[in-house]
């Protein structure tokens, strides 16, 4: 079984990865009792957390998410997401995890079930689909690289999430 000490699974603490310094990717204001975090892509209200709480259980999210952004090799072609493009993969998959904990009134707590859940492929396809056209086998092999998953079951996910998103 894949736990967080297998370097392997999507779920892997690694403790050697520097700190984020939140402040210098998101802007974050108050409004009224409300903290907003926001960049250029990144748009998120929370009305239970303040700074330093967001800023600790950003990089509690960050150290223990293991994305494999490494080329992938394709008919002597070495494809991969550039440095933009994995840091709004990156913010985009913990803000959003963090505004659901928090939306919902829930304990904020990382879990591997949430970095294994479905809603992990609509992130890395909205920057595939647009960065190849939509689903390519190129870019399936490479989202599921990303995601640490086995092609088939990636795949399986795309189609099962590109049915829901049809109804």
């Amino acid at each position: 079984m894949k736990n967080k000490y297998d370097v392997n699974s999507i779920f892997f603490y690694d403790s050697s990865k520097e700190k984020i310094k939140t402040e210098s990717i998101f802007k974050m204001s108050f409004e009224g009792k409300k903290f907003r975090v926001k960049n250029n892509h990144i748009n998120c209200l929370f009305s239970n957390l303040d700074f330093q709480e967001f800023d600790n259980i950003y990089n509690d999210f960050f150290k223990h998410l293991n994305l494999d952004f490494s080329p992938l090799e394709i008919e002597n072609k070495k494809i991969q997401l550039s440095e933009k493009e994995q840091g709004y993969l990156i913010q985009k998959i913990i803000t959003s995890w963090i505004y659901y904990y928090s939306i919902n009134g829930l304990k904020i707590k990382v879990k591997k079930s949430d970095f294994e859940h479905p809603n992990m492929v609509d992130h890395v396809l909205s920057i595939l689909d647009k960065k190849h056209k939509n689903s390519t086998s190129k870019s399936l092999k490479l989202g599921a690289k990303i995601l640490r998953q086995k092609e088939e079951d990636y795949l399986s996910t795309v189609n099962g999430r590109r049915k829901y998103y049809e109804r």
